[in-house]
């Protein structure tokens, strides 16, 4: 089975979690209790939606190389996994009464974070060496 390496997702994944967790206490402290809860969930469940994504794409990517025909399964994944997000933010707008706006500034750590991963590890942003091409011109 092909392998895809997600170690950039990673860092991503737990750059959000400790953003979130950073912003969430202060804005806990100088803002409102409610804004620093609201916040920490939505860097919560942005982090969890992203390591879902990246963990069906990876086995779909992976069903295409192989060919083992799982394809549809993780496309039908992505589906569901889209549906749980819709359900989660409601809920957490809802019942959970978030701060809509500290929630979507949780959400959308993601972009500093991403911003952070690839200044902290540029080699991710390199296209890939293809060896191949060399030797069959020799």
């Amino acid at each position: 089975m092909t392998t895809i390496d997600r170690s950039f997702v990673d860092g991503v994944f737990w750059c959000m979690l400790a953003m979130g967790a950073v912003l969430a206490l202060i804005t806990a402290v100088v803002i409102d209790l409610r804004f620093g809860y609201s916040l920490a969930l939505g860097a919560l469940i942005g982090a969890t939606s992203l390591r879902a994504t990246a963990a069906a794409v990876a086995r779909l990517i992976a069903g295409i190389v192989d060919g083992t025909g799982t394809n549809a399964l993780w496309g039908m994944a992505l589906v569901l996994k889209l549906i749980a997000l819709f359900v989660a933010v409601f809920v957490a707008l809802v019942f959970l009464n978030a701060h809509a706006v500290a929630f979507v500034i949780g959400f959308k750590t993601i972009l500093p974070s991403l911003a952070w991963q690839a200044i902290r590890n540029p080699g991710h942003l390199k296209a890939p060496v293809d060896d191949a091409d060399d030797t069959e011109s020799s």
